[in-house]
């Protein structure tokens, strides 16, 4: 990858010039070792997922991923057949949900991320962000502009990446069609056909966007040097947020009123009106070791949910408290 996504403070530029590869071997049926604390999980954790109210989902460096089915009170590390880091995940049901990472790689489930299978891809670019719209349209993004589209619940991915040469970071998809990818030097793509066609939106910054979320027609989306950025009219027009720091955002999400923002040096940020102000969260030092690199959130109204990051940083969040 080029030499300016390096700038990444929370070394993901670092994973993805590792030398690791995919194992051409069957992926195992159950979990790849016994259950866990949470204390226990010391690997980089760089996406996360709510697959249910009871099952949660960690994955990160060297194709790890863990899973709950006690919403994070206890683990299992899940076989994954890969070594590649995962940089994010999307499930829409209880059941169907993809991964993507490092090289074109591209995993999904059908049993709620007990098993997971590779899917062909025509890259060997990295894919950074996914997100699928129903259980047969979705999008995956990366780098050097990278999108692929798939039409049939990953049976096949089609390679319609943008002609500029710029890192996206995340995309999120609505019904409809409609969508917007992130990325660097603060660039948004809007869609209006499930990721097969993008086009240019103007930008309140310059900073890169690392994560993106959807809160209805809106959207607020993170990035470098604190930013945040929402929009209430599906993407078309965009204004900055001040929100008094300066450390990375790597994770957002917003439900109803209330929204969560994580990041560098144990960041988090909360939002009660949705997403239009944010305010800083006190943190415990010993946390502030660390970044922040995904964040997930149900979607009762109380948002519960927990992020996670360095050496497998976690914190709770239930009725507006974080519990680490």
């Amino acid at each position: 990858m080029r030499e300016r996504v390096l700038g990444l403070v929370w070394g993901l530029a670092a994973l993805l010039t590792m030398g690791a590869g995919f194992a051409p071997v069957p992926l195992a049926a159950g979990e790849a070792v016994g259950t866990l604390q949470v204390a226990d999980i010391r690997e980089n954790i760089f996406c996360s997922a709510i697959v249910s109210d009871s099952v949660y989902l960690l994955a990160g460096d060297r194709g790890k991923i863990f899973r709950s089915e006690d919403a994070g009170k206890t683990w299992r590390g899940i076989a994954s057949g890969a070594r590649l880091p995962l940089f994010s995940v999307r499930f829409v049901d209880s059941k169907r949900g993809w991964m993507c990472g490092k090289s074109g790689l591209i995993l999904a489930t059908s049993d709620g991320g007990i098993t997971w299978a590779p899917q062909a891809t025509p890259t060997k670019r990295h894919l950074l962000g996914i997100d699928f719209m129903d259980a047969q349209k979705g999008c995956a993004v990366g780098d050097w502009g990278e999108v692929l589209v798939t039409d049939d619940g990953g049976g096949t991915w089609q390679e319609v990446s943008l002609t500029e040469d710029v890192i996206l970071y995340a995309v999120s998809l609505s019904e409809g069609g409609q969508g917007l990818a992130v990325g660097e030097f603060g660039r948004i793509f809007r869609t209006s056909d499930g990721g097969h066609t993008w086009e240019s939106v103007a930008s309140p910054v310059e900073q890169s966007l690392f994560c993106i979320s959807r809160m209805g027609t809106g959207y607020c989306a993170g990035g470098l040097d604190g930013v945040i950025v929402y929009s209430r009219d599906g993407g078309q027009t965009w204004q900055k947020v001040d929100t008094g720091i300066m450390e990375s955002i790597y994770g957002i999400a917003v439900r109803g009123e209330t929204g969560w923002a994580v990041g560098d040096v144990g960041t988090v940020l909360s939002s009660s009106d949705g997403g239009v102000t944010w305010q800083a969260v006190d943190v415990p030092t010993k946390k502030r070791l660390y970044w922040i690199g995904t964040l997930s959130l149900g979607n009762a109204s109380q948002a519960a949910g927990f992020g996670a990051g360095a050496n497998g940083l976690y914190v709770g969040i239930q009725q507006g408290q974080l519990n680490w």
